[in-house]
């Protein structure tokens, strides 16, 4: 079930030179004004490199004193990037903590960034290394006018129709990058007897895009939006907690609300582990011991902790030794939501490496992932760092479990 951090709209209106909205220089004098400085110490990034302007508190306030004639936001382009967009500062906030967001008052940092982000793209300023993430944003968009079957090859010999009641949504990285993800989501809910559809033309969903123009992700959502009414959707299952979060927290902010559910694919095996529809007796891998890594737009953005947890309880043959999803609020991959791998990668690799060193000093062998991003980062991050514990996706243990692999 996802939860929704904050029902506030945000500010329409852009940042020019130190030329802010009123509303968000309220926000930002709320968070100067705080003591606690609760969100630094969750942060995976200042954790790092102990720089609080790179900290939730850091933007709020460098804002509000742009807002207060001491400088223009040009000044920020190089902190603003030093964000993962993972949403701990948010959680972590007083606001959501012991408010609630009944008021509509919860610190949103993550709307915040990728507005200043966007407003420097738009006012010419950049941030450096933003040509970079353009450019990537525009491959990315080239798929969406590319072949329709590019889009579906990683489906190739499984005979999924375009149409049906579930769909499964395969976004662009997973099918072209971690072809294994979908494929392994699929044959397990083929095996469990579930009737799917996938999209011929899925629009475009990346954290880069959101980051640099809104409108065009605006535009993309609407587009997926469509076509899965076109194919006939009453839900929808996700494979990547990224647009399990622009489904259930950004398009909503920006369309009418979406007329079919969705639900995270850990959330719908889960509920078929336990109505025995998943049968395990085919198959079984080596005998392992694991720990989870909650990936932060599941976790601390969306609220999905317990389903995976369960699934690898119910795997047989394995050892599990848990970590609180609270005490995962400061860890996180480093990649990021969006472009920080690219923008700050000796950073992105030191965060990834304290995540891996953490699972080996409790003595897990593998750590299992339910995030393609974070399987394609954990898997570099291992590579490079010789930590002995092996990234495994959760789908990848299941359908070993179930002899599909």
């Amino acid at each position: 079930m996802s939860q929704q951090l904050s029902s506030k709209p945000f500010y329409a209106e852009r940042i020019e030179g130190n030329k802010i909205p009123l509303p968000l220089v309220r926000d930002c004098y709320s968070v100067f004004a705080c003591r606690h400085k609760f969100c630094r110490e969750v942060c995976p990034v200042y954790t790092e490199d102990r720089d609080e302007s790179h900290t939730s508190y850091g933007y709020h306030t460098a804002l509000l004193g742009i807002s207060q004639g001491m400088g223009e936001l040009g000044e920020v382009r190089e902190t603003i990037t030093n964000c993962l967009e993972c949403g701990a500062c948010e959680t972590r906030c007083p606001n959501t903590l012991f408010a609630g967001d009944f008021y509509g008052t919860s610190t949103t940092t993550v709307n915040l960034v990728r507005k200043v982000r966007r407003d420097l793209v738009t006012s010419g300023a950049g941030f450096a290394g933003y040509e970079e993430i353009l450019a990537q944003v525009d491959r990315y968009l080239a798929y969406f006018e590319g072949p329709v079957e590019d889009l579906t090859k990683w489906a190739d010999g499984l005979d999924l129709p375009f149409t049906g009641e579930t769909i499964l949504f395969v976004d662009y990285f997973n099918a072209f990058e971690t072809t294994d993800v979908p494929r392994n989501a699929a044959k397990i809910l083929k095996a469990a007897g579930v009737e799917f559809g996938i999209l011929a033309l899925p629009g475009a969903t990346l954290g880069e895009l959101l980051d640099v123009n809104l409108e065009k992700f605006v535009e993309m959502g609407k587009h997926n939006v469509e076509v899965l009414q076109k194919a006939g959707a009453k839900r929808v299952v996700m494979i990547n907690p990224h647009d399990y979060t622009y489904f259930t927290r950004e398009y909503p902010q920006y369309m009418d609300e979406l007329p079919f559910e969705i639900v995270y694919i850990t959330d719908l095996l889960d509920e078929l582990v336990k109505s025995g529809q998943l049968d395990y007796s085919g198959g079984a891998g080596a005998p392992s011991t694991v720990s989870y890594h909650d990936p932060c737009t599941l976790n601390k953005i969306c609220g999905v902790a317990d389903s995976p947890r369960e699934l690898i309880k119910a795997l047989p043959g394995v050892t599990f030794l848990d970590v609180s999803p609270v005490t995962q609020w400061s860890y996180c991959c480093g990649k990021g939501s969006a472009s920080f791998k690219v923008l700050h990668p000796d950073k992105a690799y030191k965060i990834g490496t304290t995540r891996l060193e953490a699972a080996a000093d409790i003595g897990a062998d593998q750590l299992v992932l339910a995030c393609p991003h974070c399987k394609d980062q954990f898997t570099d991050v291992q590579a490079r760092s010789g930590v002995p514990v092996e990234p495994v996706h959760i789908l990848s243990l299941i359908a070993t479990a179930m002899g599909l692999d």
